[in-house]
């Protein structure tokens, strides 16, 4: 292969976030930059399919650039997205196509599966000797990757998280006798589940993580209190923890992708209907309480790509990643992912590397002291680590609780 006409190639792997594209844009505008060294940009149509059935598109196109703004403020994955590990047999087609179009650099974003995947690859041009500067753009709404302080997407998905939790509270104020409970993404961490906690004081008054082992019978006593403390309880659960329920539950059965995680977990009711059904059995027949509003919500999918939540600084933290992968495949970095670390609650993230096999088939798990001694809560250590990734929520003006405080008026006598 030739050296006089380097070009890139941009792979988006995954579940999509609300900042993705921050990152494809950083990419393209920093390639445009190192024009001399990186001539040309091509975008893979759905993650590693538009590879393997070249299905390609330029990128540095004058016409795309045009709309590289709009692109980067778009939430969801423009390029299109997959979930596929590289097989033996799919890596030959894959140099096939990257020779044929002299791609030389390859920037994957994804998590920690797409990590998983641009490792194998990297392996696998290293063994035959195929020039390629590999690395990996981190994204994921889990926040679960190793050796990065946080990870871009979830911020924006936190945002949403907490305003979807207060925004359910107050709902669920509204009626007497009610309990709701709402199911959230987050696989094997509860990084998610627990940034609802950023609804305010109390609000929600449950958050369960699958880092804690679910005990369903602690569980419906926590209702119990919750509802006689605050006169309701509004709950949010980690999709998670349904691997602690999986047995006889009828909650195990769960299509599988590539890379063996349930792929219909977020979008089926399973869950939040076991729940209920348990709470409900508690209610009436320990408490003989009949008269009781219950329900469930499973926020699903939505929580990715929610638009007009994004958090500031989640969108120019993916932008300065993209924008640092290019620099460092120019500079001869390769087989690394990009990472951010902390310099102090006012201080923006500092953009560091650490090695792809650092993160592969690897989940980081939320610290047991941000998670309260009763294991369904989180500590004020966790919401000073969130601070500096949110935006505020629009302060409304609320009364402490909505129903009003008031004389009640006497009997009408006859």
């Amino acid at each position: 292969m030739t050296q006089d006409k380097i070009r890139g190639l941009v792979v988006q792997s995954g579940g999509p976030t609300a900042v993705i594209n921050q990152s494809l844009v950083g990419i393209l505008t920093s390639a445009q930059k190192h024009n001399a060294h990186l001539e040309t940009v091509y975008g893979a149509r759905f993650g590693l399919h538009g590879v393997l059935h070249e299905n390609l598109i330029d990128l540095s196109h004058r016409e795309t650039q045009d709309q590289w703004p709009t692109l980067a403020q778009t939430p969801g994955a423009a390029l299109g997205s997959a979930r596929i590990k590289p097989k033996a047999q799919d890596t030959k087609r894959l140099f096939q196509v990257m020779e044929a179009h002299k791609i030389q650099y390859l920037f994957y974003i994804g998590g920690n599966d797409s990590a998983e995947a641009a490792l194998l690859i990297g392996a696998e041009a290293t063994a035959n000797c195929y020039p390629l500067r590999i690395l990996h753009i981190p994204k994921t709404i889990d926040n679960d990757l190793m050796m990065t302080h946080h990870c871009p997407g979830y911020g924006s998905a936190a945002n949403v998280v907490a305003h979807f939790a207060l925004a359910d509270d107050l709902d669920n104020q509204s009626f007497q006798h009610s309990i709701k409970i709402n199911v959230c993404m987050g696989r094997h961490a509860g990084w998610l589940a627990a940034a609802s906690a950023w609804a305010g004081p109390h609000i929600p008054q449950l958050i369960y993580m699958p880092e804690i082992p679910f005990q369903l019978s602690k569980f419906v006593q926590d209702v119990q209190w919750s509802y006689e403390t605050y006169g309701r309880a509004t709950v949010v659960v980690a999709e998670g923890i349904a691997d602690h329920l999986i047995n006889g539950t009828g909650l195990g059965d769960q299509d599988m992708d590539e890379f063996g995680n349930p792929s219909r977990l977020s979008g089926t009711g399973k869950l939040g209907d076991y729940l209920v059904c348990a709470v409900e059995k508690h209610f009436h027949q320990t408490l003989n309480i009949r008269k009781l509003r219950i329900r469930s919500d499973t926020w699903g999918y939505i929580q990715r790509t929610l638009p007009n939540m994004v958090s500031t600084i989640d969108a120019n933290e993916a932008f300065r990643l993209g924008e640092a992968a290019v620099t460092h495949a120019v500079s001869g970095i390769s087989h690394k992912m990009l990472t951010l670390q902390s310099q102090g609650a006012d201080v923006p993230c500092d953009v560091g590397l650490c090695p792809l096999e650092d993160v592969a088939q690897k989940t980081r798990l939320m610290p047991r002291d941000f998670i309260n001694a009763l294991g369904n809560g989180v500590t004020p250590a966790f919401l000073d680590y969130l601070k500096p990734l949110m935006d505020p929520i629009t302060p409304v003006q609320m009364l402490k609780e909505p129903r009003l405080i008031q004389k009640k008026l006497p009997p009408y006598q006859r």
